[in-house]
């Protein structure tokens, strides 16, 4: 755990995902099990020369396949072109972006790190990176990426159990009806039962003499 959080501290905290995990900390995680330190092509040979030292190896180059690098910037939206769909707010890996379906979008600058991962699904090509100095956003990125993470999961469970919640609806339904089938047809049955118990009693009757009928009746008021 402490080998993760030393190698995490490297890392720029972009949350770019260009090493083919979600984010910083994941690829910390990963390297701690024994997977390659030059993917962090953000992090530059700065990272890669700190990452070096630090697991006592020496590559030499980073992979430039895990490329390009990120400036430091910030994305801002040109509201006058926003369509409001959403699919930035979905894409940013650390909530930056606030607004609602069909209304205007805003990038919040403090939490922005510049990823560049709302530009590709912006359908409408809205979303401009600037030159930023703000570095605070990358020092905490880390934080609003955990949290960002943990409310799409709540996001993601709340989905699955109001569809297990309709799904259990429908069957309850389906067995009320079937409940309600049955009772109607075991009425019928109590019909069908009663008008036989009646033939059965008619035939005891027109079998029985005439003392004996009169009896029959007094049993069977």
């Amino acid at each position: 755990m402490e080998l993760i959080k030393v190698i995490h501290d490297e890392l720029p905290q972009i949350q770019c995902g260009r090493c083919d995990t979600p984010g910083c900390y994941q690829y910390a995680e990963a390297i701690a099990e024994g997977e390659v330190h030059n993917r962090c092509v953000p992090g530059g040979d700065k990272t890669l020369k700190n990452l070096n030292n630090l697991l006592n190896k020496n590559i030499e180059e980073i992979d430039l396949d895990y490329g390009p690098s990120v400036k430091n910037q910030t994305a801002i939206i040109n509201e006058e072109e926003c369509i409001g769909c959403k699919k930035c707010i979905t894409a940013c890996p650390v909530d930056a972006i606030c607004g609602s379906v069909n209304l205007m979008h805003n990038i919040i600058e403090d939490l922005c790190t510049g990823c560049e991962l709302c530009i590709e699904p912006c359908p409408v090509d809205c979303i401009e990176l600037v030159k930023s100095e703000n570095d605070q956003s990358r020092k905490n990125s880390q934080y609003y990426f955990n949290l960002t993470e943990e409310l799409r999961n709540q996001e993601t469970k709340k989905r699955k159990m109001d569809k297990s919640f309709i799904y259990n609806q429908n069957i309850g339904d389906e067995i009320n009806a079937r409940i309600d089938n049955r009772n109607i047809d075991t009425d019928e049955n109590i019909k069908i039962l009663q008008f036989k118990i009646l033939e059965n009693q008619l035939d005891q009757y027109h079998s029985l003499s005439k003392k004996d009928r009169t009896d029959f009746i007094k049993n069977n008021k």
